[in-house]
């Protein structure tokens, strides 16, 4: 792996976390696919990286050309050709030749495709658009950064290229950067009561909005959310460094992959939700299930009183969720603490996850033993998202 390709690398795995973030992996005739690959449910990103410096030709025409053939449209080539392949695959080989991915059902995929282009003048074009087999996203070394830091949430970043994409079909946009392009999406959601043909961006958008009162309060209030974020990345180094035939891996893989599809909103409400919970020193909360989710959390605060035999009492709660939602079939069960390691206080978490299909006369019979053993959720203060 290149500088450049370990920069980006490191980037994705921070915005988009480390269980879907592949380098380098395998394709056609054991040659590498692209430089980075995101398989996250049913989204996939194609991601190929150049870091080509310019040429010290006298005519800056020539420059600009050379440039954009050697760090754009080959990587449009690379993007094109592992799509091609992915389209005829069920799974991916990662870099080490023996691990296998499996891609999401064929019917279902949505592929984005991203070109990251380094070592060109910040003052030239990014040529993006559709080159014949689908639009590509073009981004330099700025835009890569900001962009990856702003939205970092798979969920954000893919509606944002979709957004792009739409509004490119529809009009003409004239920005200096793409980070100028970013902060207009994000203060205005490309939603506009009277649709205009054109848009023409100040060249300073960026710099003006980050240091906005409206931007400060955007982080402040997104803070609470990033306990997710550490959440899926302590389960990742403490359990889920070895994804080959790792059988707890593929156990609890979908219940942290519907937790990172959570976009940032959502994040900041669940993180609100725990740590409510948490403060009010509830024995457990139940979160009431959204409309268009099949799924739902149960939060459990951890402390000396139920440390012993948390695992056992996350699942129960869990099966009582389940019990008293019918309308869903899968519960994520999220347990958070805090232990002393050498005099300081570090977080703890634990997970659980169901995904019961149906209740049948023997789940729901458990269910009922355990209330009336237990007393779990038997009169439930359910929490509205």
């Amino acid at each position: 792996m290149t500088t450049s390709e370990k920069y980006v690398s490191e980037l994705c795995e921070k915005s988009f976390l480390p269980f879907w973030s592949y380098s380098n992996p395998i394709g056609k005739n054991n040659k590498e696919l692209c430089d980075i690959l995101i398989v996250c449910g049913d989204i996939i990103i194609i991601i190929s990286v150049k870091d080509i410096k310019m040429s010290n030709h006298v005519d800056d025409v020539v420059n600009y050309e050379r440039w954009v053939r050697k760090a754009i449209d080959d990587s449009i080539k690379q993007i094109y050709g592992a799509e091609k392949y992915i389209q005829s695959s069920d799974e991916i080989t990662l870099k080490d030749y023996r691990t296998k991915i499996p891609l999401p059902q064929k019917e279902n995929r949505k592929i984005y495709r991203v070109a990251i282009a380094l070592g060109g003048n910040p003052n030239f074009p990014l040529p993006m658009g559709d080159f014949g087999k689908g639009y590509v996203s073009v981004f330099d070394e700025k835009s890569t950064a900001i962009i990856l830091d702003e939205l970092d949430t798979i969920v954000d970043f893919t509606k944002y290229l979709d957004c792009k994409e739409n509004l490119q079909k529809k009009a003409t946009i004239i920005a200096a950067y793409e980070s100028d392009f970013l902060a207009f999406y994000l203060k205005t959601g490309l939603h506009f009561d009277n649709f205009p043909d054109s848009f023409i961006l100040d060249d300073d958008l960026w710099e003006s909005y980050k240091a906005s009162d409206e931007y400060d309060s955007w982080k402040n209030e997104s803070a609470v959310s990033y306990m997710w974020d550490i959440f899926i990345q302590v389960l990742f180094a403490n359990n889920f460094k070895d994804k080959i035939n790792n059988k707890k891996f593929l156990e609890f893989e979908e219940a942290v992959r519907i937790i990172n599809l959570e976009d940032r909103i959502s994040r900041i409400l669940l993180g609100i939700s725990l740590e409510n919970a948490a403060k009010e020193k509830v024995q457990a909360r139940m979160l009431q299930p959204r409309l268009d989710k099949d799924y739902t959390y149960v939060f459990m605060p951890l402390s000396d009183k139920n440390w012993e035999f948390k695992k056992e009492e996350l699942l129960l709660r869990c099966d009582v969720a389940r019990y008293l939602n019918p309308q869903i079939q899968k519960v994520i069960g999220v347990a958070v603490g805090k232990i002393l390691i050498d005099n300081r206080e570090a977080p703890v978490f634990d997970i659980c996850y169901i995904d019961i299909p149906e209740i049948t006369k023997d789940f729901e019979a458990h269910v009922k033993k355990v209330q009336k053993e237990f007393g779990y959720f038997v009169n439930p203060k359910i929490s509205e998202m």
